[in-house]
C-alpha cells in the first residue's frame, strides 16, 4: 500500500489468509499475497457476502465503450471474463461436493477457543508461521517448533485456589519465538513429553497479549495451551536452530532500561557462594552471584536464583557463558539476574564464543574491565569481585562510605581479631520465617509476624566481630550463614547448647575462632542511631582465604603494576 502497487480494481493471489467472525461481520485478514496484475474494469459484478442469498455470483456484462468525442465507435463484441486455468502454484477450492470442517466455521468447534479457518497455498501443508500469530486472526493454525527452554513446574495458590503451571519457549525455522503456558491438566499431560531441544507440531492454543515483565521473549504475544490441545512430535529435518540469541554486550547494558531482557554472552571470571535469604514473605530463597566480562572490556554480576543457584558452578570459571532471556536490573549500577525461563550454555559451539575465547587468551584475561555493578563501592551483592577491586579496611572512614542514599559494598581480606560472647551471640527465631520469637510463660515461641506459637525454635547467629588488617579495624555483624563460617561450622543451637552445659568449652570455641583470615563483603552503611549517625558494616559473604588463588592473584597484580 505505500508504495501504490495495489490499487482499485487490480487482480492479486492470496496466499494466506484467515476468514474470522468480528461483532457479527465476516473479516478477512490477509497474511501474504502473491502476484499482483493491473486491471481497469470491474470483473463481473462482486456482491458482499453478507448480502448474497444464493451460492454464486452471477457474471454481469460489461458496458459497451463509451464514445470518445464526436465520432462513434462501431458496436464490438465485448469478450466475456473467463478464470485463468489453475495453475500449480495456485490455490484451488475444494469442491463444492467435497465436506471440509476447515473451511466451514460456521459449524462450532469443540474447543473454546475461536476456530477461525486458516488457508494457504499449498493444501497439503498448512503451517503457520510464529510471527503470524496474534489474538485477531482466530485460534485455527499450527505451527511446527522446537522447545528451546523448559521452566520447572512452578505451584500457586490465591484467593481463587490453588494450582501449578510450566511454560516453554518455541522457536521455528523463520527465527519467530513465542512463549507458551501450561496449566494444571495440561502440566500433567504435556510437561514429560515437551522436553528441550524436541521439535512439535502445536494446534489449538489461545493466543493473547503478553506480560513481558514475566517473559523473556521478544514477542509482544503469548500462547496458553490446554489438555485439549493438539501437541505431536515432528520430525527434525535440521531447519529449526537450537537456540536463537541477541547478543547485547556488557558496556552497552550500562544504557538498557531496567527490567529489559537481554542475552548475554561472557567469560566467567567469579563464581560466587550460594546464599541463602528470607523474602519479605517469608519465603527461604537460595542465590548465588557471578561476575561476566567480555571484549567490551566490562564487567557485570549475574544473580542465579534457587534450582540454578544450586547447581554446581564451580566449573565455569575462565569459561565461556551464554545467557538466554536475564533481566536486567539497576540495584548498584547495573547487573543482571535470572528469571525462570533463562538458559544458561557453557562453551556453546557459536562463533562469538570462538571470539571471546580468543579475546581472552590474547590479553582479555587481563584487562581492567569496568565494572557495571558497582554501587559506590565496587562490586555489589554477595559475589567477591575481582581481586583489583580489593578495598582496605581503612577506605571505611577514608572515603566516607556509607553516607550516600544507598549503602556501599566493599570486600576486604580481613582477620578475626575479637568475637563478642558475653551476651548477643544469637537470638531466638521463628522456624518459618527467621524472625525474633518472644517465649512465653508456658515455654512457648510466638512469632508475631506469622502470628503463630511453636513449642521449640531457633537460634541464630548474629555475632558482633572485630576484622582487621593493615591498615586498620572495624566492627562488624555477621548473621547466621556467615557466623558458622566464623565458628567453624558449628550452629547457634551447639554453641547455645556449650554454653548451659561446658562454660569451658564454651570459651575454648571462641578461641579457636580467632587469627583466621578471610576474604569478606562488607556492607557499609550509616545509620542513625539515638540521634546520631553510627557507620555499620555488616558481612554480607565470607569465606577462608585460598592462599594459592591469593599468590596468584598477588602475582598477577604486581606483573600488571611493573
Amino acid at each position: 500500500m505505500e508504495n501504490e502497487s495495489l490499487k482499485t480494481n487490480y487482480v492479486l493471489q492470496l496466499k494466506d489468509f484467515m476468514r474470522n467472525k468480528v461483532q457479527g461481520r465476516w473479516i478477512l485478514i490477509v497474511l501474504s499475497i502473491g502476484d499482483i496484475a493491473p486491471a481497469f474494469d470491474r470483473i463481473g459484478n462482486p456482491q458482499s457476502i453478507e448480502g448474497a442469498k444464493g451460492p454464486s455470483i452471477p457474471a454481469a456484462s460489461v458496458p459497451p465503450a463509451t464514445a470518445l468525442g464526436s465520432r462513434s465507435n462501431p458496436p464490438v463484441a465485448q469478450p466475456v471474463y473467463q478464470p485463468p486455468p489453475a495453475a500449480a502454484n495456485q490455490y484451488n477450492p475444494p469442491p463444492a461436493a467435497a465436506p471440509s470442517n476447515y473451511m466451514t466455521p460456521d459449524k462450532p468447534a469443540a474447543s473454546t477457543y475461536n476456530r477461525a479457518p486458516v488457508m494457504r497455498q499449498d493444501p497439503h501443508v498448512r503451517l503457520s508461521d510464529i510471527q503470524s500469530l496474534n489474538p485477531y486472526a482466530g485460534g485455527r493454525w499450527t505451527i511446527k517448533a522446537r522447545v528451546t527452554t523448559r521452566a520447572p513446574i512452578k505451584n500457586w495458590t490465591n484467593a481463587r485456589g490453588s494450582g501449578k503451571l510450566f511454560s516453554i519457549d518455541l522457536l521455528d525455522a523463520k527465527g519467530g519465538e513465542i512463549r507458551a503456558t501450561f496449566f494444571n491438566d495440561g502440566v500433567d499431560k504435556f510437561y514429560e513429553m515437551l522436553r528441550p531441544g524436541g521439535v512439535f507440531y502445536f494446534a489449538g492454543g489461545k493466543v493473547k497479549m503478553a506480560n513481558r515483565r514475566f517473559s523473556s521473549v521478544d514477542n509482544d504475544y503469548e500462547v496458553t495451551f490446554d489438555p485439549h490441545s493438539e501437541i505431536s512430535p515432528a520430525s527434525e529435518d535440521g531447519q529449526i536452530s537450537h537456540m536463537q540469541y541477541a547478543f547485547k554486550k556488557i558496556a552497552d547494558i550500562e544504557n538498557v532500561a531496567a527490567d529489559s531482557n537481554v542475552d548475554v554472552i561472557g567469560i566467567v571470571r567469579d563464581v560466587g557462594q550460594v546464599n541463602e535469604i528470607t523474602s519479605k514473605a517469608g519465603k527461604q530463597l537460595f542465590k548465588r552471584d557471578i561476575s561476566l566480562i567480555d571484549d567490551s572490556n566490562a564487567e557485570i554480576k549475574c544473580t542465579m536464583w534457587n534450582e540454578r543457584a544450586q547447581e554446581d558452578c564451580s566449573s565455569w570459571l575462565n569459561q565461556v557463558l551464554a545467557i538466554k532471556g536475564c533481566r536486567v536490573s539497576e540495584y548498584n549500577g547495573r547487573s543482571i539476574g535470572t528469571v525462570m525461563s533463562s538458559s544458561f550454555t557453557v562453551n556453546p559451539a557459536i562463533p562469538e564464543a570462538g571470539h571471546l575465547v580468543t579475546w581472552f587468551s590474547n590479553g582479555g584475561s587481563t584487562t581492567q574491565a569496568k565494572s557495571l555493578s558497582s554501587g559506590g563501592g565496587g562490586f555489589g551483592g554477595g559475589s567477591f569481585g575481582t581481586f583489583a577491586e580489593r578495598a582496605v579496611i581503612s577506605d571505611i572512614k577514608s572515603k566516607q562510605l556509607g553516607f550516600g542514599q544507598k549503602p556501599d559494598y566493599i570486600t576486604v581480606k580481613g582477620t578475626v581479631n575479637f568475637i563478642k560472647h558475653d551476651t548477643g551471640v544469637y537470638y531466638q527465631a521463628c522456624p518459618k520465617c527467621q524472625k525474633k520469637v518472644v517465649a512465653d510463660v508456658a515455654q512457648n515461641y510466638t512469632c508475631e509476624k506469622c502470628q503463630t506459637s511453636y513449642s521449640t525454635c531457633e537460634n541464630r547467629y548474629i555475632l558482633s566481630v572485630v576484622m582487621l588488617d593493615h591498615t586498620g579495624s572495624t566492627w562488624t555483624t555477621c548473621f547466621n550463614d556467615q557466623g558458622k563460617v566464623v565458628m567453624n561450622g558449628r550452629t547457634a543451637d551447639e554453641i547455645g547448647e556449650l554454653r548451659d552445659t561446658n562454660p569451658t568449652l564454651f570459651e575454648s570455641t571462641f578461641k579457636e575462632a580467632l587469627f583466621k583470615q578471610y576474604i569478606c563483603r562488607l556492607r557499609v552503611k550509616a545509620e542513625n542511631v539515638q540521634e546520631e549517625l553510627r557507620v555499620k558494616a555488616g558481612v554480607v559473604n565470607l569465606e577462608p582465604v585460598d592462599f594459592v588463588q591469593e599468590s596468584k592473584d598477588l602475582l598477577q597484580a604486581i606483573a600488571q603494576y611493573n
